[in-house]
């Protein structure tokens, strides 16, 4: 594998040249992807990094760092080593379980409405922001309600009985 085929080929599936000065972090991490796929074909620190413009420092920090690249990154990743057929250990990427939970026997009929009415809306919004209203918005709210508790009455206790009668009208 040539390093300029790897650069050309990450281009096109970024959209954009990964060789530029920008520290944004769709390219740092277009960086990263290119770092780990040319330090697993064999290169050296240095060639990877006159080759996009970086320093051997930078490529040793980018292939070590390459575990916080996004899962589009690692789907490119393993695209590319399988394009190229690299002997390179692909991503692992995590299958999504879908959840679901069963509702109690001993809910109302009025509350199996309210959750019908819920997942309606919610068919109808993209996954993505799905997982935002989950993340921001339901995760904290059932935090707060496992966290709040019920006030506690205090306990009345039945004061002392007074023999005689005391001056004190509050006592009395």
């Amino acid at each position: 594998m040539n390093l300029d085929e790897l650069i050309k080929e990450l281009n096109t599936l970024y959209g954009f040249d990964i060789t530029q000065r920008v520290r944004q972090r769709q390219y740092s991490y277009a960086r990263k992807v290119y770092c780990k796929l040319a330090k697993e074909a064999g290169h050296t620190l240095q060639l990877l990094g006159s080759k996009v413009g970086i320093s051997h420092d930078c490529v040793l920090y980018h292939n070590r760092t390459f575990n916080t690249v996004t899962h589009s990154d690692k789907v490119i990743f393993n695209k590319i080593v399988r394009q190229f057929r690299l002997n390179v250990e692909l991503c692992k990427m995590p299958r999504k379980k879908k959840v679901v939970k069963k509702i109690p026997k001993q809910v109302k009929a009025q509350d199996l409405l309210l959750i019908d009415e819920i997942t309606e809306v919610l068919k109808k919004w993209e996954t993505e922001n799905l997982m935002q209203f989950i993340s921001t918005r339901l995760m904290p709210y059932d935090k707060l309600i496992k966290a709040t508790k019920p006030q506690i009455q205090p306990q009345k206790i039945k004061g002392a009985k007074l023999k005689r009668q005391v001056k004190n009208p509050v006592l009395c």
